[in-house]
């Protein structure tokens, strides 16, 4: 999830560089198109938005049909937003919604896709953000939502390592993607 820009973008360039077939997940027709034009053979844009459960089934299902029976070998969890508002302030639906990315529809994703990474016993990446250790002032909505998501990223690592499936929480810091201007 998370292929439009930045660290899932380059990411999802880079190990379909390196062979695998790789399944970009957006939300944008134009973001799927951008991905098209680059011309990488293994890349295909997926149409997925995390908040969605229809549209997140509808993914599952597209990437089981092309797969044919194989598993798949790594699920990356990138999509996420971000807002910069006082605690104080910050209307409760901005919160809802900040979670319903970060948290929920994270999870929504691999409850979907984790059949198919068993029947590859592959893995699952997490992209977090150091922010579910340290928050700033304003920036609460966006550590809260990190940390919650890193606690169920510890639980999920946990539960799945007895089946031979290995859960990864990718922390970035400071990081330099047009996710910075986003928030």
């Amino acid at each position: 999830t998370g292929a439009s820009t930045g660290i899932g973008r380059a990411t999802a360039r880079r190990l379909a560089r390196r062979g695998w077939q790789v399944f970009a997940g957006v939300r944008k027709e134009q973001d799927a198109e951008s991905l098209r034009s680059e011309s990488v053979p293994l890349l295909r844009p997926l149409m997925i938005d995390v908040t969605d459960g229809v549209s997140i089934e509808r993914a599952a299902a597209e990437v089981r049909a092309v797969l044919d029976g194989r598993g798949l070998d790594g699920l990356v969890n990138n999509a996420g937003v971000g807002v910069a508002v006082p605690v104080e302030y910050v209307r409760l639906d901005l919160l809802r919604a900040n979670f319903e990315v970060n948290v929920f529809g994270q999870i929504a994703v691999i409850q979907a896709f984790l059949p198919l990474v068993r029947a590859a016993r592959g893995r699952v990446v997490n992209i977090g953000s150091v922010g579910d250790r340290l928050t700033i002032p304003f920036g609460g909505v966006l550590c809260g939502s990190k940390s919650a998501f890193a606690s169920l990223s510890d639980a999920l690592r946990l539960e799945l390592h007895a089946f031979g499936i290995h859960v990864a929480l990718v922390e970035p810091a400071s990081i330099h993607t047009p996710a910075v201007e986003k928030t």
